[in-house]
């Protein structure tokens, strides 16, 4: 099992001017790439960042997305009924480069906002605070809530290269305490308080083409401990892979992800490349962008369902998953 370091104080060494890789145990500091060189115009073309938040009751799962592509940007959100196998909701947009705004961190400081014709969303937690505060508003859906990191287990950090000069920073966190509610257009009102949360926060200078495979989960283990999870196949790899069982945060190798592309709301299975790992996801309901532009497309497919299996840890026994919200993710993008 890979060893967690702490996070480093700049993302660019500043006496190398090499990029710190790691895998690191807490928050990243602020995502700048600039001592890396190259121009306005040229970051604009490779620079890609994004937060991806995620809210889970027991039987309600609601996901937000907010991506700056620097030439465009992208937005996403929608809330997954698990007890119904429905979603409630459901939009998405693409926008203009200033019609988002995605911050350099994903801790203290992070920001993040989208706004469109019949579209706001807003992420934001400010400076010396422990509190984000997550208000989105749409035409059938309005989510109003706040997010405590304060008793949350640590980030897990990750400084990686993926790809010949291009290199991604990612802080992923889960199990933050949360509290207040989702109103859907159906009049239906679904209360957050004590619901578990997590984000994505990413910013790179990626590849023209980038693809992978993804999974989180919310939710807990059979004997009730809460539950984070994360794992990926490609792209940035075993160093974002980790569980966050209770206060704990537990490093993972890279997953290995089975399903059919043909038809992505039938069973995920997902093993690590160790085998400590060995989990199904089952969608009740699928979240699909696919676009083609020419210059730009994309192919996402984002199946929403329940978490369930066994994670077997060093030096305790097996934590079988009883139930967790969440979703797997076959991503392949142009950009």
């Amino acid at each position: 099992m890979r060893h967690l370091q702490p996070p480093p104080s700049t993302l660019v060494d500043p006496a190398t001017g090499a990029p710190r890789l790691g895998s690191f145990r807490g928050g990243l500091p602020p995502a700048d790439w600039g001592p890396l060189g190259g121009g306005p115009a040229s970051r604009a073309l490779r620079h890609k960042r994004w937060l991806y938040v995620a809210v889970a009751t027991d039987v309600v799962y609601v996901a937000l997305a907010i991506v700056r592509l620097g030439y465009a940007s992208n937005a996403f959100v929608y809330a997954y009924d698990a007890a119904a196998g429905r979603m409630l909701a459901r939009r998405s947009w693409i926008g203009p480069p200033f019609a988002a705004i995605v911050g350099d961190r994903g801790g203290e400081g992070c920001h993040a906002s989208f706004r469109a014709r019949g579209a706001s969303m807003t992420v934001h937690r400010a400076p010396g605070e422990a509190l984000y505060g997550v208000h989105v508003e749409t035409s059938d859906l309005v989510l109003s809530a706040s997010l405590d990191a304060g008793r949350a287990p640590p980030a897990l950090g990750a400084v990686a290269s993926v790809g010949p000069e291009r290199f991604d920073a990612t802080e992923k966190r889960a199990l933050l305490a949360c509290l207040g509610e989702l109103r859907v257009g159906d009049g239906r009102r679904v209360p957050l308080d004590g619901a578990l949360a997590g984000y994505d926060f990413t910013s790179g200078l990626l590849p023209r083409r980038t693809r992978w495979r993804w999974g989180f989960a919310l939710g807990r283990t059979a004997d009730g401990a809460p539950l984070g999870l994360n794992l990926v196949e490609g792209f940035v790899g075993e160093a974002e892979c980790a569980a966050w069982v209770g206060s704990e945060l537990v490093p993972l190798c890279e997953g290995r992800f089975t399903f059919d592309r043909e038809r992505p709301s039938s069973a995920w299975r997902v093993r690590t490349c160790d085998g400590a790992v060995d989990l199904e996801m089952r969608p009740g309901a699928v979240h699909e962008e696919k676009r083609d532009l020419l210059v730009v497309a994309s192919s996402f497919v984002q199946p929403c369902g329940a978490w369930t299996g066994r994670i077997n840890l060093p030096g305790r026994a097996p934590v079988v998953v009883g139930r967790a919200l969440g979703v797997t993710e076959d991503q392949d993008v142009t950009w």
